[in-house]
């Protein structure tokens, strides 16, 4: 059940990756106020596995001017199921398709103000061929040791939250 009691909406802003929505709500507190909500498609996280090691795509964000350490990420097209999303991402983001797909659940990148969570996946059985990323796209493939993934996701080396809920589950779902 929705804590907020959400009057009315505006959208502020749309392009072909989100929308920016404006709510006028009542939080549960009673308090009657304003709420900025970012809309995007249903995305999907790929942590990609090979041979004792993770590979990574490397590329640079605008928020966080520079380049950023991350699984592989990307919005759904309109009937694209959550599995349909994540291989066509990692093909494009890496040249790789995986023959081995396992769910690693959901992560919300920012709750507060993000409409829809993340469907993460761990991709291994990998085939490599040619990636085919969005024009506006540089995306440089990063293989690391499991062992050096985890000490960049300590140090702040990875950084990325939604990266950082993969490696995690990951973690844990092997007992380490």
């Amino acid at each position: 059940m929705d804590p907020y009691q959400r009057l009315r909406k505006r959208e502020v802003y749309r392009n072909p990756w989100l929308g920016v929505e404006v709510h006028d709500i009542v939080h549960p507190t009673g308090k009657p106020g304003e709420h900025v909500l970012i809309v995007s498609p249903a995305a999907t996280g790929v942590l990609v596995e090979e041979d004792g090691a993770f590979i990574f795509a490397s590329q640079p964000r605008f928020g966080a001017r520079a380049n950023v350490l991350e699984i592989v990420k990307g919005g759904a097209e309109p009937d694209e199921s959550p599995l349909e999303c994540a291989q066509r991402e990692l093909r494009e983001e890496l040249g790789l398709v995986a023959r081995d797909w396992e769910p690693l659940g959901i992560a919300f990148e920012i709750p507060s103000i993000m409409s829809d969570p993340v469907t993460l996946f761990l991709a291994s059985g990998l085939e490599h061929g040619e990636s085919a990323p969005e024009e506006i796209e540089r995306i440089t493939p990063h293989r690391m040791s499991i062992t050096e993934a985890f000490a960049a996701a300590n140090s702040g080396e990875i950084s990325d939250a939604v990266t950082l809920v993969a490696l995690l589950r990951y973690l844990l779902r092997r007992g380490d």
